[in-house]
């Protein structure tokens, strides 16, 4: 008898744990698209990641997406500074934008973008400008492949923290990602050219110098 309780009293808290944590117990989230999105050119370019079918169900709940930002780009904190992503943002380590790719290291950064929900369904999307950084140059290729990896979705119904506490004291559901990766081709020196590039520099450092020189002299 004693143990038919403890069984009944387990199978109680083994399904209260996820309702009071904010995991719906039935949710269908098989409907559930995402799609991870890169444009632009250059060294200046937009990550987008965009959700739809959610059930209407989750309109209270929060959502946050976890994106690995490889060493080969960067976001700027600064430059989110001044836009309104600033208040959904949160970085896990500092970010040096002024480091060349094999110096610089990955990083996680969270984003908290607001669900858009009717009676039916919901959906939201979160665009991220990212800038890729300076590459070591090569003597096989002009241009060298940064592989962004696929963004994370989650969410939480029952999360009351603030953003920068949210991430870690919040229990979070984890949705399916994203099917296809994204690269982005990054343009880098011809190092076949060192050669040229180094007589010339040197050429141009001497005829200044030889110039400034003889400035100095004619007065």
């Amino acid at each position: 008898m004693n143990r038919v309780k403890t069984l009944y009293i387990s199978a109680i808290i083994f399904v209260s744990i996820p309702l009071a944590c904010g995991i719906r117990a039935g949710e269908d989230f098989t409907k559930v698209q995402s799609n991870f999105q890169v444009t632009g050119d250059g060294f200046h370019r937009e990550m987008r990641v965009s959700s739809s079918s959610f059930p209407s169900s989750l309109r209270n709940c929060k959502i946050v997406i976890k994106w690995v930002v490889p060493s080969g780009i960067y976001v700027d904190p600064y430059q989110l500074q001044s836009s309104i992503l600033n208040q959904t943002v949160h970085f896990s380590s500092h970010v040096n934008v002024e480091q060349m790719a094999h110096h610089a290291e990955s990083f996680i950064l969270h984003s908290f973008p607001n669900l858009q929900c009717s009676s039916s369904s919901c959906h939201f999307s979160q665009t991220i400008q990212f800038h890729l950084r300076y590459h070591l140059p090569s003597n096989t290729s002009d241009y060298t492949k940064v592989l962004l990896p696929l963004p994370m979705t989650y969410h939480s119904c029952d999360c009351t923290f603030s953003i920068d506490m949210a991430v870690n004291k919040c229990l979070w559901q984890k949705f399916s990602k994203p099917d296809v990766p994204n690269y982005v081709s990054v343009p880098v020196g011809d190092l076949s050219h060192l050669p040229l590039v180094t007589f010339i520099t040197i050429a141009v450092a001497f005829m200044g110098t030889g110039c400034v020189a003889w400035a100095s002299v004619i007065r």
